[in-house]
């Protein structure tokens, strides 16, 4: 338990820098997570060479990363290139299938494609909340996810009756799960009125905090079915962890799976939301 808290307050002083100076700062360690993210996804589903490190797919999904996020930098994170980086991956990902036939199977080429889109293009729409105007406050709410997780805990603990996805996640409740919506959109209602009146917004205030609700509950469902699915990836590959580069954590996926999950679903709803 010591060392777990100690590595959250190592991860909170470490994020609170991250986004706090934004720009490259921000582009740059998103992209490390990113690419240890890939690497461990890919690994968990299989996509690597048995005597070596990294696979020959592995490594063009390294590359399509670095370009993703160099796009990202040059073009103000416009979303077309987000399109134009996903079809590069597979186009190569299809190359390397085709040509060295049949070192690997079809699936893991899926594979590595579905792991660029979970982990490095999901999680770089964090620095599309940053470099919005208003993107010191609103690039915190993907952190919505924790609020979610801790609410759910603690009203799964005492209140949980009716099992949620009983061979999934037989811990997880129904009870838990509302929970965890409900506290998620109360910090976020109130995370919304502190920023109004910090910018002084009051006459948008009441509106806006609306907005912030409606986000903090759609992400909060999404959250849970994000921390599902990193739950169900590990259960069908027998692994207890993504990794250990977090003591008392596990991987980076372990820690921001359902960070990264609804980080684009609150891009589009501040997009097209929150004034």
């Amino acid at each position: 338990m010591k060392t777990r808290v100690i590595s959250g307050i190592v991860l909170a002083i470490l994020l609170f820098l991250t986004l706090f100076f934004g720009g490259y700062v921000t582009l740059a360690v998103l992209l490390a997570i990113s690419l240890v993210g890939y690497h461990e996804i890919v690994s968990a589903l299989g996509v690597e060479d048995k005597n070596k490190k990294f696979s020959t797919l592995e490594l063009a999904g390294f590359a399509v990363i670095a370009f993703h996020y160099a796009l990202m930098a040059i073009s103000g994170g416009k979303l077309i290139f987000f399109v134009m980086a996903l079809m590069i991956l597979f186009m190569a990902e299809a190359a390397i299938f085709v040509f060295s036939f049949p070192k690997y199977e079809f699936n893991k080429v899926m594979a590595s494609v579905y792991a660029f889109v979970y982990a490095p293009m999901m999680l770089s729409f964090i620095y599309l909340l940053r470099i919005r105007e208003d993107g010191q406050f609103v690039a915190w709410i993907p952190f919505i996810a924790w609020v979610c997780d801790t609410s759910a805990y603690f009203a799964g603990s005492t209140l949980g009756k009716h099992k949620l996805c009983p061979k999934l996640s037989p811990k997880k409740t129904v009870e838990g799960a509302i929970g965890g919506v409900v506290g998620s959109v109360i910090v976020g209602c109130i995370y919304g009125y502190v920023i109004e009146m910090a910018t002084g917004n009051t006459g948008s205030a009441v509106s806006n905090v609306l907005v912030y609700a409606l986000i903090t509950a759609v992400a909060s469902i999404l959250s849970q079915i994000g921390d599902l699915l990193a739950s169900g990836i590990k259960r069908n590959h027998d692994i207890k962890d993504y990794g250990t580069l977090i003591p008392g954590h596990g991987g980076i996926m372990d820690r921001f799976d359902s960070v990264i999950f609804i980080t684009p679903a609150i891009y589009f709803l501040t997009t097209y939301l929150l004034k």
